[in-house]
């Protein structure tokens, strides 16, 4: 490898507590580990999601004591004792570290990192994955330098951005890993998906899980039994928390469809494989995902959190939507009639190979498999000075 301007430099990621933070940040410590030799550092939570997640990378995690925001109102004292040490933390490896560039990936992790990186004045780039800017990386706005952002129309809080000089905004999409970039360049046709004639449905709730997602698609089968193809396998990421119920529920689903196969996993360390092979995907509506999503080409049906702060997952999937890429079905209350949404949109789905043709065609003009790439080449320009 040629001498690069990467060399020796110490660069550290602030942020995670879901994969949706984290993956866009290893996409990146990838293509810049490829192109010099340079010390990672990720700066995060200590949810087991994310030590999993790195732990098969290498790199060196930190853990800080950060709470969720929604706790700073059920239990303040905690909160501001927690992001305290938090904050002092970062701040002694920040000192120790000595890095050239600190990149915020979002989440309550990167803000102490990055307010003391402000304030050692080290050049700050964040990544904004969602079309909404979140809530963490819309206090930091100020601080950076360069905002890599994931979509075109992402929702900022204009005032803060034009009355500074900087942060500069760059779209540059979503970074995904080198194994999902390389779907976008060989995405199977629809009619070749599958396996042994087999049709695949992948069931993503995040990193996490979701109960609720969970919940609906095992309804949605109990519901639609007479109605499946003859051989279907339902590969289901179910989150640690709901894992032994929804395996427990798919034992007896089995039991009642013996032609039902299935794959379930509290989480997949690696899903390239699958979204090659999937016929159809009922997906949360991370942003994360999402780029995935695209680069795989697969045709989803997309059910967004509620809860999700400034309905960035709504907003997310409309996204989606518009492009023809995906169809929506929003999440009631009322858990019987999220699971009759489903059904009839997966069953119009299952027998409309055309649509979701389509819909895997809309989902590529999506992609933009060279994000991480960009992102880099920002890294190495800011780090140029």
């Amino acid at each position: 490898m040629s001498p690069s301007i990467l060399d020796g430099k110490s660069i550290v990621f602030a942020g995670g507590g879901t994969g949706g933070h984290l993956l866009p940040g290893l996409a990146v410590a990838a293509e810049l580990v490829s192109r010099g030799n340079c010390r990672i550092s990720f700066v995060g939570t200590n949810r087991s999601v994310e030590q999993q997640i790195i732990a098969r990378t290498g790199y060196e995690h930190i853990d800080l004591p950060v709470s969720p925001l929604n706790t700073a109102f059920r239990n303040p004292f905690r909160f501001f004792v927690n992001h305290f040490q938090a904050y002092w933390k970062g701040r002694s490896f920040l000192r120790a570290t000595k890095p050239a560039l600190v990149i915020g990936l979002g989440g309550m992790a990167s803000v102490p990192v990055i307010l003391e990186a402000s304030r050692l004045k080290l050049p700050i780039m964040l990544l904004e994955q969602n079309i909404v800017c979140g809530k963490a990386n819309h206090f930091l706005l100020g601080r950076a330098d360069v905002i890599c952002s994931s979509f075109p129309d992402t929702i900022w809080n204009r005032s803060q951005i034009e009355t500074s000089q900087k942060p500069r905004v760059v779209v540059t999409g979503n970074p995904v890993r080198t194994e999902i970039r390389r779907l976008a360049e060989s995405a199977p046709e629809i009619t070749s998906r599958g396996k042994d004639g087999e049709f695949v449905i992948l069931v993503l709730g995040g990193s996490q899980g979701a109960v609720s997602v969970n919940s609906a698609v095992i309804d949605m089968l109990k519901r639609s039994q007479d109605q499946l193809p003859e051989t279907i396998r339902l590969v289901h990421q179910a989150g640690e928390k709901d894992f032994h119920r929804v395996e427990k529920a798919y034992e007896r689903l089995v039991d009642a469809i013996p032609r039902l196969k299935v794959t379930v996993q509290p989480f997949f360390d690696e899903l390239s494989d699958w979204y090659a092979r999937a016929n159809l995907v009922i997906s949360r509506s991370g942003a994360t995902t999402l780029a995935e999503l695209a680069c795989a080409g697969c045709p989803t049906i997309l059910i967004p959190y509620p809860g999700s702060v400034n309905e960035h997952q709504l907003l997310n999937a409309r996204y989606f939507e518009q492009h023809g890429a995906a169809a929506i079905v929003e999440q009631s209350s009322d858990s019987e009639l999220t699971a009759g949404r489903l059904q009839d949109t997966v069953l119009k789905l299952l027998f409309d190979e055309g649509r979701r043709m389509q819909m895997a065609e809309n989902m590529r003009p999506l992609a933009l498999p060279a994000a991480a790439s960009r992102v880099a080449e920002e890294v190495v320009s800011l780090i140029s000075g």
